[in-house]
């Protein structure tokens, strides 16, 4: 098949879907496969899923890599240059294009944020296994908040919250925090019986997925009155505000208003924490307004490649 054709990756933290579309934007692909992220999957495990997704695509579609006229990947993890480089040339490889094919990569933070707005202008604040917020002017001024990782950052997410909740039952065991259910809970999550049998749960193989996975226990947690619960939700809140805050300060749209979406499966599934964080943005930012995305970030990195057909190249 000679049909012309167009790519939009979405390598988030957990998962990668690959979206292909024509040059009219309809939908001739999609699928999805386990992380691209090369700070947890290390780059040759970023390799095997863009092998596996490609490979796929080409097997399904009888799609020709000599008909791709541009792709758009977003990937978490992905922010140095040199970063850049390398996972430019393992997407090349794997989808087997040649050097004419428009190729970029970007933070998987900007095609979320073009996909929640059909264009790069906007705050979008992410929480989902991590958390970040993006924002653009319109002007082509791009800036981050959060975005730092499970280690240096990632306040207000799924992970954050699975982690400060493990934290406070092993601080109730030790008689150095306040009660809570959530010792019980997490035992009963990792099938532990024995509090010291956590170590090993959590270690070996440390998986942050599955700490993040953890803070859907937590929030039942809240909803059955656990305070401990509850003000790790409302520190969640605190944080996730704060990075889109930051956002519209930096830049200077606090007394201007605009836009802020929300978007990540810590928030979808959480009605409570979208609306807690949805009050605090909006007391500090009165003149914002807060949306659901338009379309999604694989979406999103379509509408990126489609523009990029367009650009000139040297």
């Amino acid at each position: 098949m000679n049909e012309q054709w167009i790519f939009g990756i979405d390598g988030g933290g957990t998962s990668t879907r690959l979206r292909i579309e024509n040059l009219e934007g309809s939908l001739l692909f999609q699928s999805e496969g386990p992380s691209l992220n090369p700070r947890s999957a290390g780059w040759d495990g970023s390799q095997r899923t863009l092998v596996q997704l490609f490979s796929e695509m080409y097997e399904q579609t009888g799609l020709v890599p000599d008909s791709c006229l541009s792709g758009f990947a977003g990937v978490a993890g992905i922010d140095r240059a040199e970063d850049t480089g390398t996972m430019l040339g393992l997407i090349r490889n794997a989808a087997r294009l040649g050097p004419d094919t428009a190729l970029e990569v970007k933070n998987d933070s900007i095609p979320a944020l073009a996909g929640a707005f059909g264009e790069l202008r906007g705050i979008l604040l992410i929480a989902g296994t991590g958390s970040i917020a993006v924002g653009a002017n319109g002007a082509g001024r791009i800036i981050r908040s959060g975005g730092w990782g499970h280690i240096l950052g990632d306040e207000g997410s799924a992970y954050w919250v699975g982690l400060r909740a493990l934290n406070a039952a092993i601080r109730f065991h030790d008689r150095r925090g306040p009660q809570t259910d959530l010792l019980g809970s997490a035992l009963a999550f990792f099938e532990e019986r024995d509090p010291f049998a956590l170590i090993p749960a959590v270690y070996e193989p440390f998986d942050k997925a599955r700490i993040a996975a953890f803070a859907r226990i937590v929030a039942e947690e809240r909803e059955r009155g656990d305070e401990v619960a509850e003000q790790i939700f409302k520190e969640a809140a605190e944080e996730l505000a704060l990075l889109a805050i930051s956002i519209a300060t930096r830049l200077g749209e606090v007394l201007a208003g605009g836009r802020i979406a929300f978007a990540g499966g810590f928030f979808s599934n959480n009605e409570r924490l979208w609306h807690d964080t949805e009050a605090r943005i909006i007391a500090s930012l009165p003149r914002h307004r807060i949306y659901s995305p338009q379309a999604d970030a694989a979406s999103g990195a379509c509408l990126l490649a489609r523009q990029n057909i367009e650009k000139p190249r040297f």
